[in-house]
């Protein structure tokens, strides 16, 4: 996937791939996060996508855990 970056994903541990939001229902989604800043930029957010395990971890682009605790992307409906 041409998005997709080798970042440091906090609850896997270790740098693993991450894609950005790929569509409005994710977008939203980190919208709707309580500690995001109101007018933040959401396609600097990041969404761990490891083929080892499901993790779905969001991370911002230069912080690898912006949220206490961690927030994870939901499963896709």
């Amino acid at each position: 996937m041409p998005n997709e970056k080798m970042l440091s994903c906090y609850t896997c541990g270790q740098r693993e791939p991450h894609r950005q939001p790929r569509d409005d229902q994710e977008r939203n989604h980190i919208r709707s996060l309580k500690q995001l800043k109101p007018h933040a930029f959401v396609d600097d957010y990041w969404i761990c996508v490891t083929t080892d395990r499901d993790c779905r971890n969001i991370r911002y682009a230069w912080v690898d855990n912006p949220f206490h605790p961690p927030e994870k992307m939901p499963e896709p409906e």
